[in-house]
């Protein structure tokens, strides 16, 4: 199962912390979308993630801390009891949150591959996802991270 996932974090400096991650599954049907409450806080974000990513949050039942969503994510990805592969478009920025995610013993999720595939190796997908959100405008938010994985994942379908 290939599953398309991206994450918001606050800055793209030295030390970004997670704000929020968006999971979609290949089968366009399983999401899981979880907010952080114990990364970061809003004075630590740049002016970017202050304007372009905090307005998007939910807050609400989407709100976790770091542990729950190790743990309630982890479950999410065995209930498809089958290999499962992570594809992003940003592999260096989004990849290292999901091995701290699962960084302690016992808590990688068993089906899931320990190496992410990336989009970035499709020729053409980022005119791709751009044209995906202007065509699904204002559905899909740009800097959402369940948004910014839905476009990837409709990108992909329109590549293959």
């Amino acid at each position: 199962m290939l599953i398309f996932f991206d994450t918001e974090f606050t800055e793209l400096g030295m030390d970004p912390r997670l704000i929020s991650i968006g999971l979609v599954a290949e089968d366009g049907v399983s999401t899981f979308y979880a907010e952080l409450s114990d990364t970061y806080l809003a004075f630590n974000c740049s002016d970017f993630v202050k304007d372009e990513v905090l307005p998007h949050l939910q807050g609400g039942d989407c709100l976790m801390t770091m542990s729950e969503l190790s743990l309630q994510l982890g479950n999410w990805i065995e209930s498809f009891e089958c290999a499962v592969s992570l594809n992003t478009d940003s592999v260096g920025w989004d990849w290292p949150y999901i091995q701290e995610l699962f960084r302690l013993p016992g808590t990688w999720p068993e089906n899931l591959s320990r190496s992410p595939e990336s989009l970035r190796q499709i020729e053409g997908i980022e005119d791709i996802v751009d044209a995906v959100f202007e065509s699904h405008r204002p559905k899909l938010r740009r800097h959402h991270a369940l948004d910014d994985a839905w476009a990837n994942w409709v990108g992909l379908r329109v590549v293959i």
